[in-house]
C-alpha cells in the first residue's frame, strides 16, 4: 500500500471496479497523481450493491491503518464506479419489461434483429448461452408499430397517428415499466420520436427513451434494439444508484457519484439513470484507461510504451486485450462497427473502446474436449470456483471428498467437482421438482455437494446446468488458479490462494482422466498443472497475436492457420530447450527463462505446414518429427499487463511472443485506477446533406434547417453542437470542459468533378469531473 499524502479536503477520488472475481477499490489523489490506498474484496454477483459498499469501506479502513494522515470519508470528493451491472443484467435476463414503439418500420425488418412478438424464443443473432435470455427478452417485448417516419433527407414520409399510438399504449401499459421509441431516419429528423415521447410520458408517466438520443448514426433496426435495451435497464440502474448512495450515506461519503461508460469516459449517476445502456462494457474500458495511465509513468525506462503497446487485463473470468498506438486504442479487426458494443451476440450502437475479450482467466474451467486431439485440454470459457477456494469455504465437504475419490480404482468424470449454493440465490419461482430436489441436497450438505453424489442421467445433468444458468448454484472444479498453486506460481498468502492440498488433490484426480483415445491425461498433479499452464499461455499468446495482427490490418483469424501455429510451436520448443537448470542455479531459473518447468520439448508436437493438415489434425496423434521449415511469429511492441495474475502470466506470455512485459505499479487494481482517472467526454454529431443542388440541410432536432451555403450550414451546426456538448458535459459532471471540433466532407466523382455527398461534424467537450461535495 502506498504511503498517503496529506491533501486538502475533497480532493480525493474513490475509484471502484466490480470484476468477475474481485471488486477493487482505490483512493486516488489527482493533485499528486498517485494512488493512496487500495483494497480487494471478493465479488458477490448475487449482491453487487453490498459488495461495492464493502469495497468502499475496506479501502478507507486500509488507508487509515496505513497512516494517520490517510484520507477519511470527509476527504472524498468523487466516487467513480466501473460496473458490470448493465452487461450482466442483459445477458442474464435480469431486466425490467419495456415496450418498443417503432415508427415507420416494416415488421419483417424488425424481426430480423429479434424485435417481434412472434419471433422465435432465441434470435439468430445469439450464438451463446449468455445471449439466450437476452434474445428472449427482445423477442417477447411488447411491440407497437405505427406509421410515420422520415426519409434519408429528413422529409416526412407519413404523418404520425397519435390516436393510433395512444390506443396501442393503453393496451400494453400494465405490462411494462418503461418505453423505447425508434422512428425511421430519426437521426435526420427527430420530430416523430419527440412527439411520441411527449404523448407517452403524458399518458403513462413512465420513462421514455428516444433512439436519436443514443446514437447519431444510421441503422434503424440496430438503433431500435439499443433503445429497447436501454429502456429495460432504467429501473435496474436506478436501484443500483440508490443502493450505492445509501451505502455512501452510511459511510458518510458526501461526494459526487459517477460511472464509467463503455468508451472509457465518466458520466454522472443522473446521466446514467437516463442512458444506462452506455455503461455496457464499462469494465474493459476502465482496464484500458487504468493501464494506459499507470504505464505512462514508466515511459522513461520503456520508450516504446509511448508509441504503441498491447494492453492485457487478466482476471478471474476473462482476459481483455486492446491495441494502443499513440495513446489511442486501435480498432483491431478492420470492422467499421468495431467501436460499438456487442452484448450477448446482439450488435448495439453503444460506443465502446475496441477491446477483445476471451473467456480465459484464473477461474476458467479446465476440460477434456470430447472431439479433441491426443491429450488435448481446453480452458474456459465457463467460469467456475477454484477447488482451492472451495476448500477454504467448505473444508469439511471438499477435502474429504477429494481424499475419498483418490482411493477409487476408476476415475469418474465428476471427480474433483463440487456444486455450491449461491450466497444469495436468485428467484426460485420457475424451478421444477427436480431443480428443487437438487437444491435441497445441496442445502442439506451445508451449501456444498460433491457432483459424484448426484445421478448421472441426462435429465439430472440438464437440471444442474439450468440451476447454474439461473444463478442458484455454482460449480467448483480444477482451474488455472489451482494449477498455479500446485506449481508454486501463486501468491503464498493463504487467504489469496485457499487450500493448496485441495488444488494438488484436484489436479491429481484430473490427471487420471482419459481422453477420447483412452490415453491418461497426465502423470500426476504437477504434470497436468504444467499442461494446464501451457494451454493457458498458448491461448493468451494467440489472442494477443490476433489483436496485434488486427491492428495492423491483417485478419486476426490468421493465428489459427498452420503457419502461425507452427511458428508458436517453434518458439515454445526453443524456450523450453534454453531453460535454466534449477538444480545448479535455482535463484536465477525464472530470471533466465520464466518458462522453466512449464514446458518440455518432448511435449511440443510439430504442426504439418499444409492446408489440408489443419482440418484433420484432431483425427490423428501428433508426430515426433521436427519441421524442416523455420517460421516465426510474435509481437513487436511491449505488453502492458494488469490484473491480479499479471506478475505470474505476463512474463511467460511475453517470452512466448518474443517481447517484454511491463507490469506497472498497482496493476492488481488498475481497473479501479481507470475509474478514478477517467475524464468526462461528450460528443455531438451533426450530418449535413444536400437534398438538392445548392441546398444543404443540417440534421439537428425536429426541424432541420436548409441553407444555401455549405459554410453557413457548417457555422450553424458548429454552434448548435458546441452548445449542446458543453451543456451535456457539465450535466455529466465535467468541470471547465475543453472543446474540439472535427469536420469531414465526403464527395464522389461526377463528370470530372467532385460532387458533394455529405459532411459530418463532431464536437467533443471533455474535462475532469468535479471534485468536491455532492452539491458542488
Amino acid at each position: 500500500m502506498t504511503e498517503p499524502l496529506g491533501t486538502p479536503s475533497g480532493r480525493f477520488c474513490l475509484g471502484i471496479d466490480t470484476g468477475g472475481t474481485f471488486t477493487d477499490a482505490v483512493v486516488y489523489d489527482h493533485g499528486a497523481d498517485r494512488v493512496l490506498a487500495t483494497a480487494k474484496t471478493p465479488t458477490r454477483h448475487d449482491d453487487l450493491y453490498r459488495c461495492i459498499v464493502e469495497a468502499m469501506s475496506s479501502v478507507l479502513e486500509d488507508g487509515r491503518d496505513a497512516s494517520s494522515s490517510a484520507p477519511g470519508a470527509a476527504d472524498i470528493g468523487l466516487v467513480a464506479v466501473s460496473t458490470t451491472l448493465a452487461t450482466n443484467a442483459l445477458v442474464e435476463g435480469a431486466v425490467r419489461p419495456a415496450g418498443l414503439v417503432a415508427i415507420g418500420f416494416e415488421p419483417e425488418t424488425l424481426a430480423r434483429v429479434g424485435l417481434h412478438a412472434g419471433a422465435a424464443g432465441i434470435s439468430e443473432t445469439s450464438n451463446s448461452r449468455a445471449g439466450e435470455q437476452m434474445s428472449r427478452n427482445l423477442a417477447t417485448a411488447p411491440l407497437v408499430i405505427v406509421g410515420g417516419g422520415h426519409s434519408a433527407h429528413g422529409d416526412e414520409r407519413d404523418p404520425l397517428d397519435i390516436a393510433e399510438l395512444t390506443g396501442a399504449i393503453d393496451r400494453i401499459d400494465d405490462s411494462v415499466d418503461a418505453y423505447a421509441v425508434a422512428a425511421q431516419f430519426s437521426v435526420r429528423n427527430a420530430a416523430h420520436e419527440l412527439e411520441a415521447r411527449d404523448a407517452i410520458a403524458q399518458r403513462t408517466g413512465k420513462p421514455v427513451t428516444c433512439s436519436h438520443e443514443l446514437s447519431p448514426n444510421l441503422g434503424g433496426p440496430r438503433r431500435a434494439v439499443t433503445t429497447l435495451l436501454n429502456a429495460q435497464l432504467i429501473s435496474v440502474t436506478a436501484h443500483f444508484a440508490e443502493a450505492i448512495r445509501a451505502g455512501m450515506e452510511a459511510l458518510e461519503l458526501d461526494a459526487r457519484l459517477m460511472v464509467v461508460r463503455g468508451d472509457g469516459s465518466l458520466v454522472s449517476a443522473e446521466f446514467v439513470a437516463r442512458r444506462p445502456i452506455e455503461t455496457v462494457l464499462s469494465g474493459p474500458a476502465a482496464s484500458v484507461v487504468g493501464a494506459r495511465h499507470l504505464a505512462s509513468s514508466l515511459t522513461a525506462g520503456h520508450d516504446s510504451l509511448s508509441a504503441a503497446s498491447l494492453v492485457v487485463d487478466t482476471g478471474g473470468t476473462t482476459t481483455d486485450i486492446a491495441a494502443v498506438r499513440d495513446g489511442a486504442v486501435v480498432t483491431a479487426d478492420g470492422n467499421n462497427d468495431a467501436d460499438t458494443a456487442t452484448v450477448g451476440g446482439h450488435a448495439t450502437m453503444v460506443t465502446a473502446l475496441p477491446t477483445v475479450t476471451v473467456g480465459l482467466g484464473g477461474d476458467s474451467e479446465i476440460r477434456i474436449p470430447p472431439d479433441g486431439s491426443l491429450g488435448e485440454l481446453t480452458v474456459g470459457p465457463r467460469r467456475v470456483v477454484p477447488l482451492c477456494t472451495a476448500a477454504q469455504r467448505h473444508p469439511h465437504v471438499v477435502l474429504p471428498m477429494l481424499e475419498r475419490q483418490q482411493q477409487a480404482e476408476r476415475p469418474l468424470a465428476e471427480f474433483g467437482q463440487v456444486l455450491l449454493r449461491a450466497v444469495t440465490p436468485a428467484s426460485s419461482e420457475h424451478l421444477d421438482g427436480l431443480d428443487n430436489e437438487i437444491l435441497r441436497l445441496v442445502d442439506d450438505g451445508g451449501g456444498a455437494l460433491p457432483m459424484d453424489s448426484l445421478k448421472r442421467s441426462a435429465r439430472w445433468r440438464s437440471a444442474i446446468e439450468r440451476l447454474e444458468r439461473s444463478g442458484q448454484v455454482r460449480r467448483a472444479a480444477l482451474t488455472p488458479t489451482d494449477a498455479c498453486v500446485v506449481l508454486g506460481l501463486a501468491d503464498a498468502d493463504a487467504d489469496a490462494v485457499g487450500d493448496a492440498a485441495a488444488a494438488r488433490a484436484g489436479a491429481e484426480l484430473f490427471s487420471r482422466q482419459r481422453d477420447r483415445y483412452g490415453v491418461q491425461i497426465g502423470a500426476g498433479a504437477a504434470d497436468v498443472s504444467r499442461r494446464v499452464m501451457r494451454t493457458v499461455l498458448r491461448g493468451a499468446a494467440e489472442a494477443l497475436l490476433g489483436v496485434a495482427l488486427g491492428a495492423d490490418g491483417v485478419a486476426s483469424s490468421e493465428t489459427r492457420r498452420p503457419l502461425a501455429q507452427a511458428a508458436l510451436n517453434r518458439r515454445l520448443a526453443e524456450l523450453a530447450r534454453s531453460s535454466a537448470d534449477p538444480i545448479s542455479n535455482p535463484d536465477d531459473a525464472r530470471t533466465v527463462n520464466p518458462l522453466w518447468g512449464l514446458l518440455e520439448p518432448s511435449a511440443l508436437p510439430s504442426v504439418p505446414i499444409t492446408e489440408d493438415a489443419d482440418a484433420t489434425r484432431s483425427e490423428r496423434p501428433p508426430t515426433d518429427h521436427a519441421p524442416l521449415a523455420r517460421v516465426d511469429a510474435g509481437v513487436g511492441v511491449p505488453i502492458v499487463a494488469i490484473g491480479a495474475p499479471a506478475p505470474t502470466y505476463a512474463p511467460l506470455v511475453a517470452a512466448l511472443l518474443g517481447t517484454t512485459a511491463v507490469v506497472p505499479p498497482h496493476a492488481e487494481v488498475a481497473n479501479a485506477v481507470g475509474a478514478a482517472v477517467a475524464r468526462v467526454r461528450i460528443t455531438k454529431q451533426i450530418t449535413v446533406t444536400a437534398p438538392r443542388r445548392g441546398s444543404y440541410r443540417a440534421h439537428w432536432g425536429d426541424d432541420p434547417p436548409v441553407w444555401h451555403s455549405l459554410d453557413e450550414a457548417r457555422e450553424w451546426a458548429t454552434a448548435q453542437a458546441t452548445e449542446a456538448a458543453v451543456a451535456e458535459a457539465a450535466a455529466a459532471g465535467a468541470h471547465n470542459a475543453t472543446v474540439t471540433v472535427d469536420w469531414a466532407t465526403r464527395t464522389a466523382p461526377s463528370n470530372g468533378r467532385e460532387l458533394f455527398v455529405e459532411a459530418t461534424l463532431r464536437v467533443t467537450a471533455a474535462g475532469r469531473p468535479y471534485l468536491g461535495g455532492a452539491d458542488a
